[in-house]
């Protein structure tokens, strides 16, 4: 143990282990440049490809547009679909051209179903009346004007304006409560958990459009299930066109409310809202 403690004492003591010490902290500057270095890399290499998709989606764009405006229903639909697959900012004008070849081909579930990708997208009145329009001359259900519909129309339209509000007066509660503990004043336990409560609502009323989702229905004849499997009881059919709202998911299967009853539908025969 005794010359374990002097061999180690005369490292330390010796110009080994200063020069040592000079190549580690060599090293380390090194690596802090080359990780600065390696993140402004990725940041406009991120930047550049941003740019040439960008620029790609554009072209392809101004070329399905072209077709669109020449009644080449046809080939300017393979371009959109090929920019909806492709891109996922897309412009929501994009969805009203394809909704727009939909309804002179009579294809009106995919109208409808553009339509709505593109109302989720931008609120938008004319679009609201649209589809309640051509959902009600082919009998398609869903699309009503009810209270439920009126409030997810009129959230969406303004819900920038509501959470932001909400997010103000949170920031004033807050303010008040952190003077008044700095001031050694008192402040009842309720209202701290009053505001707690008031920040999960702000929390639930941010991510609602997010989490909120609808489907519809594209194959002719679906069957609805009792629970999310193929092998279980079929509780009712429901045809093509109709618009559904999503309670949960489980993998492929989608929880919904048809007829006042809780049923479940296959991923393969809808199309998804979001």
């Amino acid at each position: 143990m005794k010359v374990i403690c002097f061999v180690l004492t005369l490292f330390f003591r010796t110009n080994v282990f200063k020069s040592w010490c000079k190549i580690s902290t060599f090293n380390n500057t090194m690596q802090t440049y080359f990780l600065k270095f390696l993140k402004i890399f990725l940041l406009l290499f991120t930047l550049f490809t941003q740019v040439l998709d960008s620029q790609g989606q554009t072209s392809l764009n101004k070329k399905a547009d072209s077709l669109f405006t020449q009644k080449k229903n046809d080939e300017a639909r393979n371009i959109y679909n090929e920019i909806l697959t492709n891109n996922q900012n897309v412009n929501p004008k994009v969805y009203l051209k394809l909704a727009n070849i939909s309804e002179s081909k009579g294809e009106f579930v995919k109208e409808l179903y553009y339509l709505n990708l593109y109302f989720f997208k931008k609120p938008d009145e004319k679009v609201f009346e649209k589809m309640y329009y051509v959902a009600n001359e082919n009998g398609f259900s869903g699309y009503e004007k009810n209270d439920l519909n009126y409030f997810l129309f009129f959230y969406r339209q303004y819900s920038n304006y509501v959470w932001g509000g909400f997010l103000l007066l949170g920031i004033y509660i807050f303010t008040v409560l952190v003077l008044k503990k700095k001031n050694n004043q008192f402040s009842p336990f309720r209202h701290k958990i009053i505001f707690l409560i008031y920040l999960l609502i702000l929390a639930s009323l941010i991510n609602l459009p997010n989490n909120y989702k609808s489907v519809i229905i594209k194959n002719e004849k679906v069957y609805l299930r009792d629970y999310p499997s193929a092998a279980s009881q079929i509780i009712g059919t429901i045809g093509e066109g109709n618009r559904l709202n999503v309670i949960k998911t489980d993998d492929i299967w989608y929880q919904v409310l048809w007829e006042g009853k809780f049923c479940y539908l296959k991923e393969s025969d809808i199309w998804i809202v979001k």
